[in-house]
């Protein structure tokens, strides 16, 4: 039964009604259940993902009960073949590392294996292909608390619950009003209610946040940031991105000197440093350790314009040089 009178909720306009036109897609809590719902789904025994991956997406599909199986990566961001070849029968996890995967790189993939999973997490606007499955992350482009998307052409609904983040989502109106630094204690305990509430739809709050985002004008902010930091960074940094798939998560430089994450922080330009664990790993070639290490993943985000891009290079040339 419908309410009337009381409390009045946040005033939330309507923008998107369809985000991944012509395709199927569900509406979950985060990417790690994203993939592993595919898999859930999809009947799959067994998994491919990269070593050079969150941990949450190997646990992820550790929870439904799929085998995990890895491969490492080349310089070009592409798969190296393991021994014995790939089993065709597993679900193959493709990381769209950055958002920079290419339209070549996507065609090569699916020549390659039966069945295609992109994990778009890092490539919101990244089209999902035929064919294939695409996972999405809304919360690391958007200011929500949680959220995720599985496109395909025709996707199960399973019996899981509807996800709540109204209680852990605080933190979003902790760093309008005192910043982002001042919020990461909360975002993180919000980021412990996601991995204890498991695979769920989303929560209708994240929904009604989701379908009030301007999208195209994010994809726009994203892609000027973006090609502003290639402009001032792109002759020293040994990845050459090239962006033709929609905006990415982030700018992706890599330059071998120590100490440069910790000189942003210093800073006030937050960074992090992802998977650690592949520098000392055995398993992980001298490429991702390099990534591990060196990596600055530096922010683009749609709130920041081609200024704070100016002074982002800024204080990274003058340290480099």
């Amino acid at each position: 039964m419908r309410e009337y009178g009381g409390c009045l909720p946040l005033e939330l306009k309507k923008l998107n009604t369809d985000f991944f036109p012509g395709f199927d897609y569900v509406a979950l809590n985060s990417g790690r259940n994203a993939i592993a719902y595919a898999a859930l789904a999809g009947g799959f025994k067994s998994c491919y993902i990269p070593y050079y991956t969150c941990k949450t997406v190997e646990a992820g599909l550790q929870e439904v009960g799929v085998e995990v199986k890895y491969y490492n990566i080349d310089e070009q961001l592409m798969p190296i073949e393991p021994e014995g070849g790939f089993d065709d029968r597993a679900l193959f996890v493709y990381t769209n590392y950055f958002g920079i995967m290419t339209h070549v790189m996507q065609q090569d993939i699916i020549a390659e294996h039966s069945h295609v999973l992109f994990d778009n997490t890092q490539g919101f606007f990244t089209k999902p292909m035929r064919g294939t499955y695409s996972a999405y992350s809304c919360r690391k482009f958007f200011g929500v608390a949680d959220g995720a998307y599985l496109v395909g052409d025709k996707l199960t609904r399973l019996d899981i619950p509807t996800g709540e983040s109204a209680d852990a989502a605080g933190f979003l109106l902790k760093a309008i009003e005192a910043g982002p630094n001042a919020a990461y204690a909360m975002s993180k305990d919000n980021e412990e209610h996601i991995n204890v509430e498991g695979m769920a739809y989303m929560s209708k709050l994240t929904e009604a946040m989701m379908g009030g985002i301007d999208l195209a004008s994010v994809n726009e902010k994203r892609i000027a940031n973006f090609n502003r930091l290639h402009e001032l960074l792109g002759e020293l940094n040994e990845l050459k991105p090239v962006l033709e798939n929609g905006a990415p998560m982030v700018y992706p430089f890599l330059f071998e000197k120590e100490g440069l994450r910790e000189m942003l922080v210093e800073n006030k330009i937050y960074v992090p440093r992802w998977w650690r664990w592949i520098e000392e790993s055995k398993e992980t070639n001298s490429f991702e350790k390099k990534l591990s290490k060196y990596l600055v993943p530096l922010p683009i985000t749609q709130t920041y314009d081609t200024g704070d891009m100016d002074y982002i290079a800024g204080v990274l040339l003058r340290h480099i040089k």
